[in-house]
C-alpha cells in the first residue's frame, strides 16, 4: 500500500467515526420519535395533494384552482401533472367563508 492510499484510508475512517458519533447523538431523538403514542411522525410542512387543501378549507378543488389563478396559492407540479401545495402556505390563508378572493387579495 502506498502512501496516497494509506493517507486516504485514515480520512475514510475517521469521517466513519464522525458519522459513527452523529448516529449515537441522534438515538435519543429517533426513541423519542418511536413514542410518539404509536401516531406517525408528520414534518410541521409537507407537500398535500388539491384535495386534501380543499378539505382543510372546506371548500371544493376547483375553488382551489380559482385560488391558484388569483396568485393565492402556488402550486408544485410533481410529475408534470400532479398539483401539490405546501401545508403552510394553505393553512395561511384566512378562514373566511364565504370565500370572497377579491376580498382576500386586498
Amino acid at each position: 500500500m502506498n502512501t496516497l492510499d494509506f493517507d486516504a484510508l485514515q480520512r475514510f475512517t475517521a469521517q466513519a467515526r464522525e458519522l459513527q458519533a452523529i448516529v449515537a447523538d441522534l438515538q435519543p431523538f429517533l426513541e423519542t420519535i418511536k413514542e410518539l403514542d404509536g401516531k406517525p411522525f408528520i414534518p410541521a410542512d409537507r407537500l398535500i395533494r388539491t384535495s386534501e387543501a380543499a378539505q382543510i378549507l372546506g371548500v371544493s378543488k376547483s375553488t382551489i384552482g380559482e385560488f391558484v389563478k388569483a396568485g393565492l396559492l402556488t402550486p408544485l407540479y410533481v410529475n408534470s401533472d400532479q398539483r401539490k401545495f405546501w401545508l403552510s402556505q394553505v393553512k395561511a390563508l384566512p378562514r373566511k367563508q364565504p370565500w370572497a378572493i377579491k376580498e382576500i387579495m386586498t
